[in-house]
Formats: structure tokens, sequence, C-alpha cells
């Protein structure tokens, strides 16, 4: 198309004198430079768009929402229990970071850092002795959470999971 129209410029400015020649030669550079700037801004365009895109893309799945503790702030619980909870959870997760081999802890780094944690648990190949560990921490911290718990908290939280698993299934 853009070789058409100058086809088409180059037809109507034709030089019909000597001296009109020169004038004739510097339009067509004119000419051919602005179609190869055309021609390179429409290939580059949408790929810079393109790419702006994509990279906003990728920005996104990194940068997930921070966890607004949903369930945890509907418990209202106190201060004192959310201090005895956070104490809770890191033991629990400095006991499950000792559980894994370096080799392991660097894949589920690695998933995290990416965002993609699907299949992760797989391709740890966990031994039967490291699942039974990790089986062990997580019913310790459930029953170390549930006493830090009110009655009236615990069911709560009870309905909370059950919700959430109808809600899923």
């Amino acid at each position: 198309m853009i070789a058409a129209i100058v086809k088409t410029l180059v037809q109507i400015i034709k030089p019909s004198h000597k001296g009109e020649n020169q004038m004739f030669r510097n339009i067509k550079k004119f000419l051919a430079i602005a179609c190869v700037t055309v021609a390179v801004g429409a290939v580059t365009i949408p790929n810079l768009v393109s790419a702006q895109n994509s990279s906003q893309d990728t920005t996104s799945t990194v940068k997930r929402k921070p966890h607004q503790g949903g369930v945890w702030k509907k418990l209202n619980l106190t201060d004192a229990q959310k201090a005895q909870l956070k104490t809770i959870r890191e033991n629990a997760k400095t006991q499950r970071q000792s559980v894994f081999t370096p080799d392991q802890l660097a894949k589920l780094q690695q998933a995290r850092q990416s965002g993609d944690r699907k299949g992760v648990w797989k391709s740890l190949n966990l031994t039967d002795a490291q699942k039974a560990q990790l089986k062990t921490i997580g019913e310790s911290t459930k029953s170390q959470i549930k006493g830090v718990l009110t009655p009236e908290q615990q069911q709560q939280l009870e309905q909370m999971k059950l919700e959430h698993k109808n809600h899923r299934g």
C-alpha cells in the first residue's frame, strides 16, 4: 500500500526540466525515508505494546494480593492470641523447613517466587519419613492453635472451614 502511494506521488512530481531533477531526487529521498519510518513504526509499535502488556501480566502473577487474614479477622482475636498464633506459625514453619533437603527447599522457594506452585509438591519426591514428619507438625500446629482459641472461636472456625469446603466442592 505504501509502495502504491509512493508510485503515485512519483508520477505526479516527475520532472519536466533538467533543473528540476535535483528537486525530484530530494523529494524521492524524503519519501523513501518517510516510507521506511512508517514501516518500521508499524512493525515496532505493536511489539512494544504487547511486550509492555505481557510484562504487566507477569508482574501481576508474581505480586499477589497480600493475605487479608479474613478468617482470623472474623474470629475477633485478642492481641495476646494474635501474638501466640504468630509464634506457633513461625515455629511450625521452622520445623517444616528442617524436614526438607536443601534441594527441596530451593524448589519450594523457586515455586513461591515464580507464583507457579502447581505440582511443586509432587516434584519434591518426599520420602515417607518426610511425609510423616510434616503430618505430625501439621497436627501439632492445629492442636496448639486450638489451645489458643476460646470454645466459641473454635466453633466459629470449624463453621468457616465447613462453609469453605462446601463452597469449593
